[in-house]
């Protein structure tokens, strides 16, 4: 199956705006729209604090209320939010008197009557007055949550005085533990530059159509929760034709189902890892323990002679081949052959974790490339500009090439002179070289030189040694098990990473962790 059938378009705000209003034909349809994305906007906005700590049954909620769309999402959000917690409170800010709300944002407004407290900002409101109305309503204790719902997909800029004087009371309000957006982050939007006056937020909810302007930068709208409103579902809405999309946790189904009876471990691929150092065996030892447990039938690591044992001892399901060394405890590209004579038995390969950068490494994995048919994923020490040049040489008919750099390692590969995250660039990058890159980053990007995809699942709890190693051999388990479809294999693998990495953030929080207590939570994400 083709990986685009487990993504949705993401689009900019008009050619959002011109879908939704073919789909939501009328009052009813859009209430009901309106009703899904508020309770997802209430689930995610619990399970997303849990990084923090645990939900408090108090619950304190601060929501900025527009007269939009978002405005009335965002009021069904506190709705649900207080039916789940009824000791919740709720303090909205109004940018309008309640007349001047639109039909659906007021009957939302009124569903809320009398369990709310509601405030009203005026022209006239400036940053102190507004500060201060946020202490009186927060007290000593500040809010929990922070919901913006003021701006939707319909803004154009400027903002207008009033909101951004609101906006930057509220940005500079400390005593917020999280702040979210309701579809992107007011001041967002088509043609608004990177850097521009808008809500802070932490987390930003694509209600039904993923807008381009929250992927613009690094992380400009916080981490990225898409919620599903149904709209691209077969029977409603034929494919829609763009270079940029946004994974869905689908991916992982069909490695959801009960394995047939009637097979054994060579049905489930044989991955073939080479990697690691005298000075630097943890790397390789991770990449092994994820690729282990990734669902491959078979694993065998190539690691330097001085550690193989001690490593072997650690991760037994593998096997383990010791490779000679350098004198710097690198290995040595005059043992090739022992890859070369086992090769016809693997699937998948492998190759850079902890493999260290020095000319006998790059050597080797320039040979790697060059002689093997398989398809390879090349992370880590072995994303070198040398290697680039073979790879772009690589006969046509060989396997796929797979690589996985962070943004260093991408600017180092594609000879750029500063950091760079340009759809355009990627795309001619894994195009002009024919291979599939995974760019790791806060919204990691997976392109195959004709479009984006985007995987929005993991957060600052993979921001520690060791979270690459483990990506890597999970991919490399997943091609080794599919190696006919190298792009889906891969969204599986990262799929994977990032809603373990999730599930680990949630369980104990985003520092106080280590690195492969993610493997941990592997079998939640396959049996939920």
């Amino acid at each position: 199956m083709n990986f685009l059938s487990f993504t949705h378009p993401v689009l900019s705000c008009q050619e959002a705006k011109v879908l939704e209003s073919s789909l939501l034909v009328d009052e009813a349809a859009e209430w009901t729209s309106m009703n899904i994305a508020g309770q997802g906007i209430a689930k995610q906005l619990v399970e997303d604090y849990a990084e923090l700590r645990y939900p408090p049954e108090c619950l304190r909620i601060l929501a900025l209320i527009g007269k939009g769309n978002n405005g009335a999402d965002a009021l069904i959000a506190c709705g649900q939010l207080l039916a789940d917690l009824p000791r919740a409170r709720v303090d909205l800010i109004l940018t309008l008197p309640s007349e001047e709300l639109r039909p659906l944002t007021a009957r939302a407004l009124t569903q809320l009557e009398g369990r709310v407290e509601v405030h009203q900002v005026s022209e006239q409101s400036d940053v102190f007055e507004i500060t201060q109305m946020l202490l009186d309503a927060s007290g000593s204790e500040g809010f929990h949550i922070c919901i913006d719902g003021l701006l939707g997909m319909a803004f154009s800029p400027p903002l207008s005085t009033p909101l951004t004087t609101l906006i930057e009371a509220v940005n500079k309000f400390e005593a917020i533990d999280l702040r979210a957006s309701v579809d992107l982050p007011s001041g967002k939007g088509d043609g608004v530059e990177i850097g521009a006056m808008s809500f802070k937020a932490d987390f930003t909810y694509a209600t039904g159509i993923a807008k381009k302007p929250i992927f613009k930068g690094m992380a400009e709208c916080g981490r990225i929760r898409y919620i599903d409103l149904g709209f691209f579902e077969a029977h409603q809405v034929e494919a829609t034709q763009t270079k940029e999309s946004i994974l869905t946790s689908a991916v992982l189904d069909p490695i959801r189902c009960l394995r047939p009876a009637d097979v054994d471990k060579r049905a489930f691929g044989h991955l073939f890892i080479v990697g690691g150092s005298a000075y630097m065996p943890g790397a390789l030892l991770m990449a092994v323990q994820a690729a282990v447990r990734s669902g491959a039938g078979l694993v065998t690591a190539f690691a330097p002679a001085s550690v193989a044992s001690a490593l072997a001892a650690q991760v037994p399901e593998a096997m383990w081949i010791p490779w000679p060394e350098t004198r710097n405890g690198t290995l040595s590209p005059h043992a090739m052959p022992l890859l070369l004579d086992r090769i016809d038995a693997a699937t998948a390969l492998l190759v850079g974790p902890g493999m260290g950068k020095d000319r006998n490494t790059e050597t080797l994995t320039q040979e790697i490339v060059e002689d093997v048919e398989i398809p390879i994923l090349l992370d880590a020490d072995a994303l070198r500009v040398r290697v680039m040049e073979v790879v772009q040489k690589r006969k046509p008919h060989f396997g796929r090439i797979v690589l996985t750099p962070h943004m260093g390692e991408f600017k180092r590969i594609a000879k750029l002179s500063e950091i760079n995250y340009s759809i355009e660039l990627l795309l001619d990058f894994s195009n002009t070289y024919h291979v599939l890159t995974v760019l790791k980053g806060a919204n990691t990007r997976i392109c195959d030189g004709k479009s984006v995809i985007y995987n929005t699942q993991g957060g600052p709890v993979l921001s520690r040694g060791g979270s690459g190693d483990l990506l890597s051999g999970l991919i490399g388990g997943m091609i080794a098990q599919n190696s006919v479809c190298v792009p889906t294999a891969v969204a599986r693998g990262i799929m994977l990473h990032g809603m373990s990495a999730q599930l680990l953030a949630r369980a104990k929080g985003q520092i106080a962790v280590q690195t492969t207590q993610l493997l941990d939570y592997l079998p939640k994400v396959l049996r939920t």
